[in-house]
């Protein structure tokens, strides 16, 4: 079996409401959709969706548009791997790195659609090409995003209601906000509800982050993300925090994962297949954070279903991803589970609802992806 085709085109979808978070410039719902077909006429499904405006601590790594990734994919890395076995992954991988340094979420979208069809080929979904479930389902931590007090505490209720037991609250605007925010949720959902508040990196000096992280403490928030900037500032506020402390912008790939660790820099990791560029390079930062005992998350920038089911097998073969992951719910038009809990988009480009229990994710058990990809729906929301 040999890769014949590979293409890359764009897609967006309608969201629900207006979902924005710190250093967010642009709106959500604009994607990347990778096809690969083999000569046998397999075909695998891949996604990433490109941030211009993000880049990791003080912009080290350069923002990705859906054109760059585009151009990356058709022009440099498809005749490249025209011809080659699509189920060697990590080879597809190491040939991609030796074209283009950086370049992740292009890459990311290769690797997804590669592991799709490699489960597909074999008649098994990804999670057992990654070694198997180690949870029976992807518990859930519905985004709040940045809006006003009154909108944001009636987000976090309504889903809370819908069974979801852990909120992912943007911030690192207003502090002040924050926490008042965060005391109002506590107060209203009590202490069976993880409360997570995302600053983005909006804290500034470690200084002045300590001290609001000790009053999100005070309010009741059960962990902080990303504080401040940079792993030196981070190391800091870990050090003095009574909470865990999750590093996002400060660890994408496998060399973020081992310094997070050698600095103790954060008490927890949040991956992404896009940071590390598909499941190759998340399965590296997991083994890491597997052997320091590190609790991680799996998080991205609000996927389409073809992101989404990647990162609920993902979740369902690695140990160490033991928090509530921030991964929409999706679903086509009309036919959500919930009212607000990991709905993002008022439609997806899958023909079947994600199954769900209790706020979680089940296990998506066909081949490759395990979902039926709607071309009528693409065909609908492509962008040209």
């Amino acid at each position: 079996m040999k890769i014949q085709l590979i293409e890359a085109s764009a897609f967006r979808l309608p969201n629900r409401r207006d979902f924005k978070w710190a250093g967010l410039n642009g709106e959500l719902g604009h994607f990347v959709l990778v096809r690969i077909r083999t000569d046998e006429g397999i075909t695998g499904y891949g996604e990433s969706t490109p941030l211009p405006d993000w880049g990791g601590d003080f912009g080290r790594r350069s923002g990705e548009t859906a054109a760059t990734v585009i151009s990356m994919i058709n022009d440099i890395f498809a005749p490249a791997l025209l011809g080659t076995d699509p189920t060697a992954v990590t080879s597809a991988r190491q040939r991609m790195d030796g074209l283009v340094v950086g370049n992740p979420y292009a890459k990311c979208a290769i690797d997804i659609a590669l592991h799709d069809l490699w489960g597909k080929s074999v008649g098994q979904p990804i999670y057992r090409l990654l070694g198997g479930k180690v949870r029976e389902t992807v518990p859930v931590a519905h985004m709040i995003g940045l809006m006003n007090e009154k909108d944001a505490a009636e987000e976090g209720l309504t889903a809370v209601s819908d069974g979801v037991r852990a909120l992912q609250i943007k911030g690192g605007v207003d502090s002040e906000r924050d926490i008042r925010l965060v005391r109002t949720l506590r107060r209203e959902v009590g202490p069976g509800v993880t409360l997570r508040l995302d600053a983005n990196q909006g804290y500034g000096h470690p200084k002045r982050a300590r001290i609001v992280v000790d009053r999100l403490v005070d309010a009741g928030v059960d962990m902080v993300e990303q504080p401040t900037t940079g792993l030196s500032y981070l190391a800091e506020v870990t050090a003095h925090a009574r909470v865990p402390i999750i590093a996002d912008e400060s660890c994408w790939d496998l060399a973020d994962a081992l310094e997070v660790v050698q600095r103790r820099a954060a008490d927890c990791i949040s991956i992404y297949l896009a940071k590390a560029g598909g499941f190759v390079g998340a399965r590296a930062v997991a083994a890491v954070a597997e052997a320091q005992r590190i609790p991680c998350d799996i998080n991205g920038s609000i996927e389409s279903a073809i992101g989404n089911a990647a990162n609920t097998h993902f979740v369902l073969a690695h140990p160490s991803v033991s928090l509530a992951s921030v991964i929409p719910i999706s679903a086509p038009s009309g036919a959500h589970p919930y009212l607000a809990a990991g709905r993002y988009y008022e439609d997806d480009v899958i023909s079947k609802a994600f199954e769900v229990k209790d706020g979680a994710i089940l296990p998506l058990d066909g081949p490759g992806l395990g979902i039926e990809v709607d071309e009528s729906r693409l065909a609908k929301y492509r962008c040209d």
